[in-house]
């Protein structure tokens, strides 16, 4: 009888684990508990559903207004090849300085027609460059129309400090990317580009960049020429050794034929192949891609929200 006691005594009775309720899920396939979270997330998405699309379809209709008052830009492009110094168009000059000891280096002469293709391009996109291209063609009230009164044809603003500067100018040429250089290294060529809001513009721009750019260098270069005529003909007239004198009047001769063909050729640093035409399409903004973007973000945004709302409302429940 006591045998019968101890085997139905609860201590001696065998002890289920306890209840795990992911185990059970796992045990009789039911959905865990990430599980039931992502149903019920959706479950809230879904009832607020057109609460989500209203907002992102209203983001998209006034992101559609505001990039309709945005201006067109448009691109116009000029395709240039770098005019190759050759030994002709040097005057010899490589020649006769290896001949004669190095008294072409000593007077100072190039050797090339101009600088490097990069040194040139440098130029097109240096300060000094751009500021007179502003200045010599009354740039500023264009790019800053907004600031400037064409009824009585001055800024709007009285203050100097307040007005548009060459600084904020040639920023938006070189920062802003209303000038773009491109040079490709496989085949030479270069490609300049101006954007603005009116295309005509956009395309006399461009050309008469270029028109600008190789008329500076060929000044550069007559200007160099002119300082190495002055030194050698002084050298000329110090100098009482035939064979130096010789040597100089070859020098000089080389160096007037250098000048003359800078100023006698047309394209001196870049010959346009493809000038730039005014474009019949814009390059920007990109409206429906713009309207898309805001009306994605904004549906993300909108989700995020109602299951924060949702989260921070159960909280407050339990």
């Amino acid at each position: 009888m006591s045998d019968k006691k101890k085997e139905t005594h609860p201590e001696n009775q065998p002890q289920l684990p306890p209840y795990d309720p992911r185990m059970m899920a796992a045990m009789y396939g039911m959905p865990q508990e990430d599980e039931i979270d992502l149903l019920e997330y959706w479950r809230v998405i879904w009832g607020k559903r057109k609460q989500i699309i209203s907002v992102a379809f209203a983001a998209a209709v006034i992101a559609a207004g505001i990039s309709l008052l945005m201006p067109n830009y448009y691109r116009a492009e000029v395709l240039l090849a770098p005019v190759k110094a050759e030994e002709s168009k040097s005057g010899g000059l490589s020649s006769l300085a290896n001949s004669f000891g190095g008294l072409a280096s000593l007077a100072g002469i190039s050797l090339g027609g101009g600088g490097s293709v990069e040194e040139n391009l440098a130029v097109l996109k240096s300060r000094e460059f751009l500021w007179k291209f502003f200045k010599d063609e009354k740039l500023m009230p264009i790019l800053f129309e907004s600031d400037w009164d064409a009824d009585s044809n001055r800024w709007v603003e009285s203050d100097p400090e307040k007005q548009p500067s060459l600084w904020d100018a040639y920023r938006l040429f070189t920062e802003k990317g209303l000038l773009l250089v491109l040079s490709d290294k496989d085949t030479g060529l270069v490609k300049v580009s101006v954007e603005w809001k009116d295309e005509n513009l956009a395309a006399a721009w461009a050309n008469l960049l270029i028109v600008r750019l190789n008329n500076h260098l060929r000044q550069q270069a007559i200007e160099r020429s002119q300082g190495t005529l002055k030194y050698l003909k002084d050298e000329l007239e110090r100098t009482h050794i035939e064979d130096m004198r010789r040597t100089l009047f070859e020098l000089i001769g080389q160096e007037q034929k250098k000048a003359m063909l800078a100023n006698t050729q047309k394209h001196f640093a870049f010959q346009v192949l493809d000038a730039a035409a005014p474009p019949d399409e814009k390059i920007k903004p990109k409206r429906s891609l713009i309207v898309v973007l805001v009306a994605i973000v904004v549906g993300l945004l909108m989700v995020v929200v109602t299951l924060v709302r949702e989260g921070l409302h159960r909280q407050r429940n339990e």
